[in-house]
């Protein structure tokens, strides 16, 4: 491949965990686009349950890949509002559709594997109606202007995603179906780049990862892997919420914490309290491989994880340790969006931010790689970027087995052809058939 970085002299996997990968997706290199329903037919910052349920053109989608080379599709099907698009008896399906079988059908007839992305501890929905399981801050501080107490729980307003109230339909009725609906309203764009909806408000939650929400995910897990054709099972949001350094001290926790370690272990500022946070995301993982195996033994499972600093960032903010991690489930898969930081499109400034935060994702990558115990298949974004720093990074993060894409809606047209053109060109079409 030309243009690539040569990832080789960074990091040595076993020969048999990168066949077991490739043999699963049935490619040398995996060529993924992912998509998310319930975000509706622009970038991601809306939540459109009404797209999702009435024009979301399931093989018109899947043409489109098929066309543009794309050999596995990559399909959200549990967002961070908790919203579940598949036929489920155990979760919450605002949508009212079937959309995870609709692709799983429409893949059958194409070179095109399913991989999904299951966001685990943050879910709006159960944070409302589960709020005894919600994670529970250690002190009190103030974040976006809103302030919050020692022993609140972590349920705050949402910062980029916003919602529309479908035409003829009253807030409060609308409320009724989405629970974590709030009467606040952004009328115009904010200025952080992450702040960047417009519309209704919405609320969302951090789930304590040692409460029942565990259960809950891993009967959602069984159900999906048991009743669909999936070639991969992604954990996503597999974490503590990284805003905030003082999750989660709720009673389990601590009590938990002070059996394993002592009473006279720190709670929050400790090396022991950040092992514990980091054993306990290992946990989680450990029995959502056990549930994923148990139920179908060809289903790779996985995981996403933000690039950062290992101590700051992953271990004491995140808890995630990611040799742990890629020891237990199957696959990692590094999230590289530095280009959300900064565009050209946006002027020379946000193209300097760009750009620098590419040069760090790529030191952060050299340094950290090695701590990966499993294949690692980056994804990279195309929304809120241009053609050609979508290419920078594609070219960039492939760590050799190829590159995912996000997102199917919100790619422009010239990034389209220029996707064609990378699988032609740069993969080349025998190695993801």
């Amino acid at each position: 491949m030309k243009n690539n970085f040569d990832w080789s002299k960074y990091i040595k996997l076993e020969s048999d965990k990168i066949k077991t990968l490739t043999s699963t997706f049935d490619a040398n290199q995996i060529f993924a686009m992912g998509l998310m329903p319930v975000r509706g037919p622009k970038g991601f910052r809306k939540l459109d349950y009404e797209f999702a349920n009435k024009k979301l053109n399931v093989i018109e989608i899947m043409d489109k890949l098929e066309t543009h080379h794309f050999n596995v599709f990559g399909l959200v099907i549990k967002d961070t509002d908790g919203a579940c698009v598949w036929d489920t008896k155990v979760g919450w399906n605002p949508v009212g559709r079937d959309i995870l079988g609709e692709f799983c059908d429409a893949g059958k007839d194409r070179n095109i594997r399913l991989m999904v992305s299951f966001t685990s501890m943050n879910d709006a929905y159960q944070g409302v109606i589960h709020p005894e399981r919600v994670s529970i801050h250690g002190k009190s501080g103030k974040k976006s202007g809103i302030k919050y107490k020692k022993g609140d729980i972590s349920t705050h307003e949402e910062g980029e995603m916003r919602i529309d109230l479908p035409e003829g339909v009253s807030l409060q009725e609308y409320q009724e179906k989405i629970p974590f609906l709030t009467n606040k309203y952004d009328i115009q764009q904010g200025k952080s780049r992450g702040s960047r909806g417009k519309g209704l408000i919405s609320s969302t939650s951090f789930m304590c990862p040692n409460s029942k929400h565990v259960d809950y995910l891993l009967n959602l897990t069984e159900e999906v892997v048991k009743n669909y054709s999936v070639g991969g099972f992604l954990a996503d949001y597999i974490r503590y919420d990284g805003a905030f350094t003082d999750l989660c001290c709720c009673d389990r926790c601590i009590e938990k914490f002070t059996t394993n370690y002592g009473n006279k272990a720190k709670i929050l500022k400790s090396q022991e309290w950040y092992r514990f946070k980091s054993e306990t995301i290992a946990e989680y993982a450990q029995k959502l491989q056990t549930v994923i195996k148990k139920t179908r033994i060809d289903c790779t499972s996985g995981w996403f994880c933000l690039p950062g600093p290992k101590n700051m960032f992953s271990l004491k903010r995140l808890g995630q340790d990611w040799t742990k991690l890629s020891s237990i489930l199957d696959v990692a898969s590094p999230m590289e969006y530095p280009y959300l930081m900064g565009t050209r499109d946006d002027g020379w400034y946000w193209r300097k931010v760009g750009d620098l935060f590419y040069w760090y994702f790529m030191r952060n990558m050299k340094k950290r790689i090695q701590e990966f115990q499993s294949p690692v298949l980056a994804v990279t974004n195309s929304v809120e970027c241009n053609s050609e720093e979508m290419l920078k990074q594609m070219r960039g993060f492939n760590f050799g087995l190829g590159i995912a894409v996000f997102k199917y809606f919100g790619t422009t047209d010239a990034q389209w052809i220029a996707l064609k053109e990378y699988a032609e060109n740069e993969i080349g079409l025998e190695n993801l058939n």
